[in-house]
């Protein structure tokens, strides 16, 4: 702890030097002042456990100074001990109590009253100081504590934001597993049906093999356009057009003698994001007309007519020559929830109409979303 300081003031030398040689002890620094000027001047530069003040003093004497004192927020608590070799009649102890004074000491000076007396204060300030220092300590226990605290809660929302991301990475493990075995089965129903679409027409073995095999090829050339870009974070950033990829996807399902599949109106750019949504969407419905609809039925017949205005991409899908089933419209499968996640992540709308010789569909995408 640092020295505990009293502060002497009197305007005669031998009068200090006296008071500091019966106040000297260790831990104590005596301050000396000859006039009650000098003394403000070091009241503001220290702070002082105990102030003994001589009363008598040229120009300013002893209570105007301690009246001063204790009308400044910084010294107002300095308890202040007046000598004086004056009377000490009851009117002018009244006077020193009332400017602030704790007690009057009479010279000549009585050496063990003097020193009994300062020696409370000296332990009175040397108890605040380990107040004061205990109160410091709390402070820095406190603020550990809540850096503790701090560092606690950031662990926790760390730990709880893994768990939710490993969450959500199982929850996407679990859908794009379903989503691959959804695939495959619709790539077992689509192959068989290319199978049957190319058996049709075939005379012989090697023109149903070489039929065959470039309706895979077609196939497998659209399922390469429909893959993301993996390099780039699995997002698809290659960039095609709306009528390329639906080309790409219902080129499997053409009959080379007789076209069964058309596709009219303007085009519109397709890119990011939104290749791999409409990809998916249009896939689902290609694999749906194979399965079920017109692509399924020799003499069926597929009319896509699509329009990009300035802000709405439409497409319009008309099956005909088929005979569509009540429960393939009210089917409810993983093939549903692609639908759904597609439009969705497109921001698209879909209307369907069941006719008596096939699907008629509609479609509407904001056509700004097409390039996200």
């Amino acid at each position: 702890m640092s020295p505990v300081k009293f502060l002497l003031v009197d305007d005669l030398e031998e009068n200090l030097l006296s008071l500091g040689a019966l106040l000297q002890r260790d831990g104590l620094i005596l301050v000396k002042a000859r006039s009650a000027d000098q003394a403000l001047e070091l009241l503001l530069e220290h702070d002082f456990a105990l102030a003994l003040i001589d009363v008598q003093m040229p120009g300013m004497n002893g209570f105007e100074l301690a009246e001063l004192m204790r009308g400044n927020e910084r010294t107002r608590r300095i308890p202040i001990i007046f000598v004086t070799a004056g009377s000490a009649d009851g009117q002018r102890r009244f006077h020193g109590y009332e400017a602030g004074a704790v007690d009057f000491i009479q010279k000549p000076i009585e050496t063990d009253i003097l020193r009994s007396k300062a020696e409370v204060f000296f332990q009175l300030y040397r108890q605040w100081q380990q107040i004061a220092a205990q109160r410091d300590e709390i402070k820095l226990q406190a603020r550990a504590l809540e850096e503790a605290g701090r560092r606690k809660d950031e662990s926790l929302i760390s730990l709880t934001h893994d768990i939710s991301l490993q969450k959500n990475a199982r929850a996407q493990q679990d859908v794009l597993l379903k989503e691959i075995n959804h695939r495959i089965k619709n790539l077992f129903s689509v192959t068989a049906g290319l199978i049957a679409l190319s058996a049709q027409s075939a005379t012989t073995v090697e023109e149903l093999a070489m039929d065959l095999r470039s309706r895979l090829l077609a196939l497998s050339r659209a399922h390469d356009l429909t893959l993301p870009d993996l390099s780039s974070g699995g997002t698809a950033k290659a960039a095609t057009s709306v009528r390329a990829l639906l080309s790409a996807i219902l080129a499997p399902h053409e009959d080379e003698q007789a076209s069964r599949i058309a596709i009219s109106g303007s085009d519109a750019p397709l890119s990011g994001n939104a290749l791999t949504s409409l990809a998916l969407l249009l896939h689902e419905l290609t694999t749906n007309a194979a399965k079920y609809g017109a692509l399924c039925f020799p003499d069926g017949r597929l009319i896509i007519a699509i329009e990009a205005t300035q802000e709405l991409f439409r497409l319009k899908w008309e099956e005909s020559g088929s005979t569509p089933m009540a429960e393939v419209a009210s089917r409810e499968g993983f093939g549903t929830v692609l639908e759904k996640a597609a439009l969705n992540g497109l921001g698209g709308h879909i209307s369907r109409h069941w006719r008596n010789n096939g699907l008629s569909l509609f479609l509407e995408i904001p056509l700004a979303n097409l390039a996200t």
